[in-house]
């Protein structure tokens, strides 16, 4: 063979190797979610244990062990100003408000609370077209989003999670943030209507600032955090169903500047009943998240 063709085969080929391994190396996916396979038999294994227990499991278990990275976060604190402008422009007059700057105009007030709360409350309440009787879903959800598009602001990212009733029969439509097609549970809008008619928007909206760190870990599988979860709920007395199992990023602890959320585990049991599982440790993270300032 010709020395200087062999020498040519072989410069290539090494730069070829070594883009490879750069890439792999110093090009991070930045937090995107990727797979890798868990055996049939771990989760064969997993829904024994489930059934054991009373846990039925009604959703398809993702088959797979993913890797992931902290998320910090801030309050939207911009998103806040232009719900605020956007009452000043259609002539809104500042309101007394307890720890809040509210402005009010028609029938519509809006609280902004230091910590990155917006409530916008409804006096009278906003007719939506149905008549107390659980709505249908997807109307109920359009018409919302239109009027949230037309009326309001739509938060960047803005994705529908599900629609609850609560105990008092009031219907609540629940909206999180999507980042890379991942939710940030922790990110939040909430409506609430009653009667068929709208009450209250609440929103806590945060801006994903950086990954921490920059590189993936390994989380643990979805099998493990039903486990972990089971393990610390105990064996339920009525049969309860577990509707799904969704891998985002949440975190109960609320600051006022920025700080980081880890990849979760969420899972629904029943209809309203959701438990957040930490991907990294395997501990149960508290089920609840809101600023504590309200009027």
């Amino acid at each position: 063979m010709n020395l200087g063709r062999a020498k040519t085969i072989l410069i290539i080929a090494f730069t070829g190797l070594n883009l490879f391994l750069g890439y792999h190396l110093f090009w991070p996916d930045f937090g995107r979610l990727t797979t890798v396979a868990v055996t049939a038999e771990d989760i064969q294994e997993t829904e024994a244990f489930l059934n054991e227990n009373n846990y039925n499991l009604e959703t398809p278990l993702d088959r797979s062990v993913k890797v992931g990275d902290f998320l910090s976060v801030a309050p939207a604190v911009g998103f806040q100003g232009d719900i605020l402008q956007l009452f000043i422009k259609k002539g809104a007059g500042i309101v007394e408000a307890e720890n809040a700057t509210a402005y009010k105009v028609d029938n519509k007030t809006a609280y902004v609370y230091p910590g990155g709360l917006i409530r916008i409350t409804f006096e009278p309440s906003l007719e939506f077209g149905y008549n107390g009787n659980e709505p249908d879903e997807e109307q109920l959800k359009d018409k919302l989003e239109s009027f949230i598009s037309e009326e309001l602001i739509m938060p960047e990212g803005l994705a529908y999670d599900r629609m609850e009733v609560t105990d008092s029969e009031k219907i609540v439509l629940k909206y999180h943030r999507l980042l890379d097609g991942k939710p940030i549970y922790a990110s939040q809008l909430q409506a609430y209507f009653d009667s068929g008619a709208l009450d209250l928007i609440e929103i806590s909206w945060l801006n994903p600032v950086e990954r921490v760190p920059p590189r993936e870990m390994e989380v643990i599988s979805a099998t493990d955090a039903l486990a972990n979860l089971v393990d610390l709920l105990g064996p339920s007395e009525q049969p309860v169903n577990i509707k799904s199992v969704e891998l985002g990023y949440f975190s109960a602890e609320y600051e006022a500047e920025k700080w980081e959320i880890p990849p979760v585990w969420r899972i629904q049991l029943g209809e309203n009943m959701l438990h957040y599982v930490n991907a990294f440790t395997g501990n149960i993270e508290a089920d609840t998240f809101m600023p504590e300032q309200l009027p």
